[in-house]
């Protein structure tokens, strides 16, 4: 059997959950004695350096099509022309001939979407669909709307509104009769009108919303099997009218071929209590909130460590100044993957104040496997793995108020954090969910 799995990116140049789960997958299936590749874009303005169209990482073959990368992205994002790429994506294909096409990322602009679905369908593959994200059914791709949890069916004048609310940060009272307006606008054709820019971004919403709603009943027709990482996403994809014969659960594991099953337990945990955070400085990991939370206490009581590659942006230099400002947090940089485990097993609870609702956070699994509990912000993918007073606590969405309060429980009670330690569960093994991929494969 011939595995082709598709990203947008891959190692070396892009670290992420998404890549980490593809690698480890990739390699265990290789080990089992599958011939197995990755397929990757090189879209020319986002990539730096020239197209290498075959390399080797880490014993997986890697191969990149070009995708010129059309200037006219928003015609592309509502559906009125397609990637150029397309046939640059076929002769891979062809060249590779797989049984198999497994894509692990779908967007709507032009490194893979449900064009590149039909194209592996109509090739005579049998497609896969893995999502990692929630982009296939939300556009904002948080699945918060006005600060509550959405129920992810997409709408065409609720997702107009949100997507307003979230990218134009317009008020709610506003977005409302502005996505009204901006439907009848953009249906009617009056868009038409309108030169590139902010305005026909604005007035655009409405037909991308359109476009992902197409999209999914599109590629409900030219998939397999959709593989829901979490239990609250095939609750969504079944709420968009996925059939449930077509969905597939295949739990969030700790993504290292082999680890320890076994978590180590402390006895004592005194003061200061020792903070972690692993990921990406990004505004969506919620870190300037975990930063203000902890300037609120002493290095006595609490300290904070963040690990995560540096980022030449205004909020991951905002972070590190702010960080600065008392002796209780510090900035470590990047830590590699193989390290992850054993650094985290030097703290005592990890922290995730994620800012959108992650499908199931990989770091999640790490922190379990290092004998960590968790605290974490009340979105999906967090809410799944982490039970509030049994092997976590549970803040508020975007409540720095309500972080606060949890992080004073954990100084009061000495006893807390050991309690929630005990109730921790080893993560499943990525080995067992390969076995539970082939299994897919072969049905």
């Amino acid at each position: 059997m011939k595995i082709v799995h598709c990203l947008i990116h891959y190692f070396p140049f892009h670290f992420a959950g998404t890549e980490v789960y593809t690698h480890t997958l990739a390699k265990l299936q290789q080990n089992d004695g599958y011939i197995v590749a990755v397929i990757t874009p090189f879209i020319e303005y986002l990539s730096p350096g020239n197209m290498v169209e075959h390399y080797q990482y880490d014993g997986i073959d890697v191969y990149q099509f070009k995708e010129t990368g059309n200037p006219h992205l928003q015609d592309i994002y509502t559906g009125k022309i397609k990637p150029e790429g397309l046939n640059n994506f076929l002769v891979t294909l062809k060249k590779l001939n797989p049984d198999i096409v497994h894509f692990h990322e779908l967007n709507l602009s032009n490194s893979f979407t449900i064009n590149h679905v039909k194209i592996a369908k109509q090739f005579g593959a049998k497609v896969f669909i893995t999502m990692h994200l929630s982009f296939l059914t939300c556009n904002t791709n948080i699945l918060i709307r006005q600060k509550k949890l959405c129920s992810g069916k997409i709408d065409q004048y609720d997702c107009t509104a949100c997507s307003y609310n979230t990218f134009f940060k317009i008020p709610g009272f506003i977005a409302s009769p502005l996505a009204a307006a901006g439907n009848l606008f953009a249906l009617t054709g009056g868009i038409n009108l309108l030169r590139p820019g902010k305005f026909k971004t604005f007035f655009s919403i409405p037909l991308i919303i359109r476009r992902k709603k197409n999209d999914l009943v599109e590629t409900i027709k030219y998939t397999d099997k959709f593989i829901a990482i979490a239990e609250w996403y095939k609750k969504i994809l079944l709420t968009n009218g996925v059939p449930e014969s077509k969905i597939a659960v295949i739990p969030q594991g700790l993504p290292m071929v082999s680890c320890n099953r076994t978590v180590i337990l402390k006895k004592v945990i005194q003061l200061p209590i020792k903070l972690v955070f692993v990921g990406r400085i990004q505004p969506q990991k919620g870190v300037h909130i975990l930063i203000k939370a902890v300037q609120q206490f002493t290095k006595e009581s609490i300290t904070l460590d963040i690990f995560g590659r540096e980022e030449n942006s205004p909020y991951y230099r905002d972070c590190v100044a702010e960080s600065a400002k008392t002796n209780n947090i510090s900035v470590k940089g990047f830590l590699n993957n193989v390290d992850v485990t054993e650094t985290l097993s030097k703290y005592d609870m990890f922290c995730l104040p994620s800012l959108f609702s992650e499908m199931s956070p990989l770091v999640i699994q790490e922190a379990f496997a290092s004998g960590l509990p968790v605290l974490a912000s009340k979105v999906y993918g967090n809410m799944e793995q982490v039970q509030h007073g049994k092997n976590g606590l549970l803040f508020d969405f975007n409540s720095l108020e309500s972080l606060t309060e949890q992080l004073n429980s954990l100084v009061k009670d000495s006893e807390l954090l050991i309690s929630l330690q005990k109730n921790i569960t080893p993560p499943i093994s990525f080995a067992d969910i390969n076995k539970q991929y082939i299994k897919l494969y072969a049905s």
